[in-house]
């Protein structure tokens, strides 16, 4: 089986463009921004490359100034994962088919989930640990909680 996995990565509590130029790397063609859209927009700003596209699935909480892509004539893209069933667009079916492909691949081993801890059940105690555990920022993957 052949895993595929970063060369490098970064720390995205840090600069990014210094980060990678310590890694050789002057800018990227693409970001997919994963969390904070607002906290990660400057920095992502100044990593990417010129015609380099950016897109996220995080929503903001303040207006984003698209002016500091505009000399790099960057693009900036959301992605929401209901859209094409919110609003029923004609190629509403591909969703279907991709999310069949990806339970495929989850069952083939070939894609590994982001399940990092089952905390057991859903009640008070777990629920408060959980929180805890996201309130310090620092989890990595998902916790779950299960049925009640």
């Amino acid at each position: 089986m052949i895993y595929k996995a970063a060369d490098s990565t970064i720390n995205h509590y840090q600069t990014f463009a210094s980060q990678l130029e310590q890694l050789g790397v002057l800018s990227v063609d693409y970001i997919l921004c994963l969390n904070s859209t607002d906290l990660h927009w400057q920095n992502m700003a100044e990593a990417i490359a010129p015609q380099g596209k950016i897109c996220s699935i995080v929503g903001n909480k303040s207006p984003l100034d698209l002016n500091i892509l505009k000399s790099k004539s960057v693009t900036f893209a959301w992605e929401f994962m209901f859209t094409k069933a919110q609003y029923q667009t004609p190629d509403m079916q591909s969703q279907h088919e991709l999310l069949n492909k990806v339970s495929e691949l989850v069952e083939q081993g070939i894609i590994k989930t982001t399940l990092h801890k089952n905390l057991g059940v859903l009640n008070p105690h777990n629920l408060a640990v959980a929180h805890q555990k996201l309130e310090t920022g620092t989890t990595i993957g998902k916790l779950v909680l299960s049925g009640i």
